[in-house]
Formats: structure tokens, C-alpha cells, sequence
């Protein structure tokens, strides 16, 4: 009764909203199209169960503006209350738009979609669009589009993972208008590209506006298994670590459905404003309070917040002592001696502090009369900073692809220094990179090249410089730096020398 019910309810609102024509030029108002089966169809009920989620627990009290926000897509019943643990927050927040963005699950399609109708409806009534930033997003650039695509009711299976999120909107920010955006690819150039054109048209417009990512994480392992996998990226969320989570999503390390609509989200936040993160809950479907407890067959959820903390930058690198940085030191030049010799290392536990066993990538850099002899790293890791540096040395003595493996009659003669490198920031400004202070990672299509802080100072270039050789090194266009599609991130690191 209750599916025959939903069916009724959509083909009432279809007949209520769509009269006018079959052309999508004129459509306006989007029905719901999972009432009934992921929320209550019933707008009492409805409010009543979205206001039980608000009040679960005391709100967190996140003190600064919150930017942004990521919280899961499923069932209410399943997960509504984690995404409540994060809509709570947003109480007496004002906002002149929310900016709702998903992933498809219904179509495939290139690049990202901007709803072009005036308004998404739930059982709660009218969610009305902002279409002065809704076009303005979409004129940016041709990946990021005006359609319906992803937001169709007629086309089959309808898509479910932003519509329910319309609901505690209109509890929590009543009136607000939104930007509903699907995200058909999720790929590294579909994601730039959305970033850049929220960024631009938000403050080309001057307006305050909210980021919400929906997005579910592991789906379908036995619970144990869901939370080694979803642990670590809700860390990095906590770290500000966009950059990390991409990565480790593109080489399916980690799992998220809406993998690239939490990175948006995070990338804009910060451009907006965010120098900080909190996550609120993990959980999955077996331990929600409100269904069944099957531990066999999980999807995990999670909620946290971006925003400005008012008080500065998050930590950027480890606090390491002398001692620490001794260690490091002689574990890089074990590292190179195992590689050279093809011996294992044994690790003197005894000798490690806890600030070693933090998450830092590193590059280790092999010098031999005061010429450069190899030089390799990370730009993100997920093991210790102590393991990065050994798997730097490792590849530095051997896989650094400008020279042959060090060979053993060397290793007396080389000089060693440590690089670890703090967070990679997305920046969308070539201006912003200080010489001296910040490594640039550029990334184009399927090129990408790196440069140390040092190397600029070292070799007396200035930014325009930098970001020249860094293209070259990259196999670009030397000017390809000013590309549209060009990604740039910075970072900062600490040398031990």
C-alpha cells in the first residue's frame, strides 16, 4: 500500500505541475519522486520524524560561520539521523542560498548539472530555486551546464540523493532558496571545473551561501570491514585533506558514492572562507536506532562540517624534536642502503615517537658532489611519516626515472635531505604562490608535475618562472599554467637536512 500510495502522489503532482507542456524549456517545478520510500509522503510525519533527528543530541555548537556541510543520502530511516547531527547545526544561520550538490545514481552524463526549473517540491511544500545563481554557475564553463539532466522525474528511475536533502532544508532554513547541482562525472576535471565556477559566480553575486554534499561512503561490506575503510577519509575530512580523499577515491582505496561532491564541497568552502573541519558522526545502516542491526551488509554514513573557526589555519606540519629528526634522517639513509644492497630494514620501535607515526607525505633527495642525484616522494600517503620517508628514500635510490639506481660504491658519497610536505591547497590563482614558502603541484588532463619549495630559491626563479619549468617538467605548453583547465595546488613543507 504504501508503493501504490507513492505512485498515486507522484502522478497527482506530475498532473499538478507539468500541464503546461512537454517542452523542458517550460518545465518549473520538480515533484518528489521518492516520498514514500525514502521519507514519509505524510508532511506531519515527515516533520515530525526530521525534528526528531534535530533533537537527538545537544547541537555541537560549532563556533564560526559554517560553509559548508557533508551528510549521507539514504533512507531516513537508515541514516536521517546523521545527517541530522549536521543540519542541527545550521539553526539561526542565515543564509541567502543553499547550494545542494549530488552524485547520479539514474543517468550517466558529461560534467555536472544545474537544474534549469524554478523549484523542487517535497511533501513539505515548495523548495524555491535561486535562478540568478543557478545560471550564473552554469555560464561558466561547458561542463557545468542548465539542464535537467540528473533532476528528471520522466526518464525511469528518478534520482533520490539530493531530493532528500530538500526536506531538512525546509525545516532548518526555511524560505532559503536553493542550487540544485548533479554531478554526472565525477573525474578530476569535472570537479575543478564545478569548484571554479561556485567560487566565481558566488562572490561575483556577493552572496552568503551554504555548500551541502550528499554522499553515502562503503556500501555492502560487514561492519568491520566498513570501518577500516570509511575511518580513514572521515579523518582526512577532519584534516581539511581534500586533496588525500580524491586520490584515495580515484585509486579506489577508499569509497563514497558522492566521492566528488564532498571534494567540491570542501575545495569551495575553503575558497570561501573554511580553514576548518569537524566531522559530527559515523555510522552505518546496522547501527541506526531506528532499523534493523545487520552487521553482515553495511553502508556507511557520515556527517561534519567546514567553517571558519575565526582564529587562524589549521596545523599544516608535524612538531618534530631533534631527536625525531635524527630518526628521520637515519632512516632515510637506511632506506637507501636496503634499496642499493636489496636488504630489508629493521625498525628500532624504541626510537619512534607518536609525532612519527602521524600521516605525512615525504620526498627524499640524494645529492652526490652538490649535483642532484635523485629526488622522489608522495604527494599524499596513508601510512606513517616514517614509512613515507623510507619509501621515499627507496624510490629516490632507484626508481627516480632522470637517472640510473644509485649504485654501491656511491652511497659513501651522498648527501640527504628530508622534505615532508604538508596538505596540498587547491588554489585558483597563480598570484597566490609564494616563492620560497610554497611547492606547486600542477595537474592538466593526464599530466602533472611537482616542484619542492626549495627548488625555486635554489635555481632563482620567480613565480612566472616557477610555474614555466613546472609545465615544462610536466610535458606542457609553458604557458599552460593559464589554462582554464590547469589545477594548481600549493603546499608547505619542513627540510631536514
Amino acid at each position: 500500500m504504501k508503493y501504490l500510495g507513492l505512485i498515486i502522489l507522484m502522478v497527482a503532482l506530475s498532473n499538478t505541475f507539468c500541464q503546461d507542456s512537454p517542452d523542458t524549456d517550460k518545465i518549473t517545478h520538480r515533484p518528489p519522486t521518492v516520498a514514500g520510500a525514502f521519507y514519509p509522503d505524510n508532511a506531519d510525519t515527515l516533520k515530525k520524524w526530521i525534528n526528531e533527528y534535530l533533537a537527538l543530541d545537544e547541537p555541537m555548537e560549532v563556533k564560526g560561520d559554517i560553509i559548508g556541510l557533508v551528510v549521507p543520502h539514504a533512507g531516513y530511516v537508515y541514516s536521517g539521523w546523521v545527517a541530522g547531527k549536521a543540519y542541527r547545526e545550521l539553526k539561526g544561520r542565515k543564509y541567502d542560498a543553499v547550494i545542494v550538490i549530488s552524485p547520479s545514481h539514474t543517468k550517466a552524463f558529461r560534467g555536472a548539472s544545474v537544474f534549469k526549473g524554478d523549484a523542487y517540491v517535497t511533501p513539505l511544500g515548495i523548495a524555491k530555486v535561486d535562478l540568478e545563481l543557478s545560471k550564473e554557475i552554469a555560464n561558466v564553463f561547458p561542463d557545468v551546464k542548465f539542464s535537467m539532466d540528473g533532476h528528471s522525474w520522466k526518464e525511469g528511475r528518478s534520482e533520490h540523493a539530493l531530493e532528500v536533502q530538500i526536506p531538512f532544508l525546509q525545516i532548518v532554513q526555511s524560505g532559503v532558496p536553493i542550487v540544485p547541482i548533479v554531478m554526472g562525472s565525477q573525474d578530476f576535471e569535472t570537479t575543478d571545473a564545478l569548484v571554479k565556477a561556485i567560487v566565481k559566480s558566488v562572490k561575483k553575486l556577493n552572496k552568503k551561501v551554504l555548500l551541502v554534499a550528499s554522499s553515502d561512503l562503503s556500501h555492502f561490506h560487514d561492519q568491520r570491514t566498513a570501518e577500516k575503510i570509511d575511518s580513514p577519509l572521515v579523518k582526512a575530512f577532519s584534516k581539511l585533506d581534500y586533496f588525500k580523499i580524491a586520490m584515495n577515491l580515484y585509486q579506489d582505496k577508499w569509497e563514497a558514492c558522492g566521492g566528488a561532491p564532498i571534494t567540491v564541497v570542501m575545495m569551495a568552502s575553503e575558497q570561501l572562507g573554511a580553514n576548518s573541519a569537524q566531522s559530527f558522526l559515523y555510522a552505518t545502516s546496522a547501527t541506526s536506532p531506528y532499523t534493523s542491526t545487520d552487521t553482515s551488509r553495511v553502508v556507511g554514513y557520515f556527517s561534519g562540517a567546514l567553517y571558519n573557526d575565526n582564529s587562524g589555519q589549521l596545523k599544516i606540519l608535524p612538531e618534530l624534536t631533534e631527536d625525531d629528526k635524527k630518526v628521520i634522517m637515519e632512516y632515510a639513509k637506511k632506506s637507501v642502503k636496503s634499496a642499493v644492497l636489496n636488504t630489508s630494514i629493521d625498525i628500532n620501535e624504541k626510537q619512534i615517537s607518536d609525532r612519527l607515526n602521524d600521516e605525512y607525505a615525504s620526498f627524499v633527495t640524494l645529492k652526490e658532489d652538490g649535483m642532484l642525484r635523485g629526488c622522489m616522494g608522495q604527494t599524499f600517503t596513508t601510512s606513517s611519516l616514517l614509512n613515507s620517508v623510507i619509501e621515499a628514500g627507496r624510490l629516490a635510490a632507484s626508481r627516480d626515472p632522470r637517472f640510473s639506481p644509485v649504485s654501491e660504491k656511491e652511497l659513501d658519497k651522498l648527501e640527504y635531505e628530508v622534505t615532508i610536505l604538508s596538505r596540498m591547497k587547491k588554489i585558483l590563482n597563480p598570484e597566490e604562490i609564494v616563492i620560497g614558502r610554497d611547492g606547486v603541484y600542477l595537474r592538466m588532463e593526464n599530466s602533472g608535475a611537482l616542484f619542492l619549495p626549495q627548488v625555486a630559491p635554489e635555481q632563482k626563479w620567480d613565480r612566472t618562472e616557477l610555474l614555466e619549468n613546472l609545465c615544462r617538467k610536466a610535458r606542457l605548453p609553458i604557458d599552460a599554467y593559464k589554462s582554464t583547465k590547469a589545477e594548481l595546488y600549493v603546499f608547505q613543507a619542513l627540510i631536514i637536512d
